[in-house]
């Protein structure tokens, strides 16, 4: 079984050819190349990997959390995934 890291991993490599460690270190989606569009299909990637519903931007901003790189993307998803199986 995927980790969360491995399956956004994957998921972000359908959209960059930028190597992970750039991807991750990056400090914005812009930075590797990743476009406005490109983060929408992201986000219905996640959501179905996941099984899970990203918030809006303004939600998410209100919990702490940003879509603005890497990072902040998957402590965001790691985050929403635990919370799910807690309500299950």
């Amino acid at each position: 079984m995927q980790s969360i890291e491995e399956k956004l991993q994957s998921i972000f490599s359908d959209y960059t050819e930028q190597d992970i460690e750039l991807v991750a270190n990056a400090q914005s989606l812009d930075e590797i190349g990743i476009d406005s569009l490109s983060i929408v299909e992201i986000i219905f990637d996640i959501e179905e990997a996941f099984d899970i519903k990203i918030p809006d931007e303004s939600v998410l901003q209100k919990q702490g959390y940003s879509f603005s790189n890497y990072r902040d993307i998957l402590t965001l998803v790691s985050d929403l995934v635990k919370q799910e199986h807690e309500n299950v």
